[in-house]
């Protein structure tokens, strides 16, 4: 699952904000960087002169492609569910509930913007979802012999057919924790603003179930 939760640091490593700023112009970063990589909303991407609007898409397109070609690959996803699975990814990325606050300089020039937000639970709830679904499929099989596949793959697919199913009911009716609040560093580097990888990282997986979902 944290192997999935990829898309923000394809944006970091290449949107850096140069020169001197003030903390308004560091919150706007942070939430430009966000926006473009959960909503795919360029707007403040470009007003900030990050980038253009299709740079900014690009790397949406490109996190995207990382995060989806990662759970397809480890769960043998079929080819012709790839697509399916990119939207859902794709929709389970806008539904994300973040609001960036204060930015705060720090005594090295470095900046603490503070980050509030409400940790989708999506995880959990999808696996338990597709293993009641999956359950359901072996009992159909099990009572009615001739109605399982005979084919391996076959079998396989249905079951990621499941896993779709019970990703997109979840999404539907998606419930989030309380609000909290957690912290990105945005770091000086010759002249160069650029958000603390750890704490990106770190941010990419609270805003998820990640950790409870075995």
């Amino acid at each position: 699952m944290k192997k999935i939760i990829s898309i923000l640091l394809c944006i970091v490593i290449t949107a850096s904000l140069t020169g001197c700023t003030s903390d308004n112009e560091v919150q706007r970063y942070l939430q430009a960087l966000l926006d473009a990589s959960y909503k795919n909303d360029p707007t403040l991407f470009v007003d900030m002169k990050l980038g253009s609007e299709k740079e900014a898409q690009a790397l949406y397109s490109q996190g995207v492609d990382t995060g989806i070609e990662t759970f397809c690959t480890t769960l043998s996803v079929p080819e012709e569910l790839k697509g399916d699975f990119r939207q859902i990814y794709m929709d389970m990325l806008s539904k994300v509930h973040y609001t960036v606050g204060d930015a705060e300089k720090q005594s090295d020039g470095s900046y603490i913007v503070t980050v509030t937000y409400e940790k989708m639970i999506v995880f959990q709830p999808m696996l338990d979802t597709h293993a009641i679904k999956t359950a359901q499929l072996y009992k159909t099989w099990g009572e009615n012999p001739a109605s399982a596949p005979t084919d391996e793959n076959e079998m396989m697919k249905l079951i990621i057919v499941a896993l779709k199913e019970s990703m997109e009911e979840v999404l539907a009716n998606v419930t989030y924790e309380q609000e909290q609040t957690t912290t990105v560093r945005i770091e000086l580097v010759d002249m160069v603003y650029t958000p603390n990888t750890s704490d990106i990282q770190n941010l990419e997986m609270i805003l998820f179930d990640t950790d409870s979902a075995k």
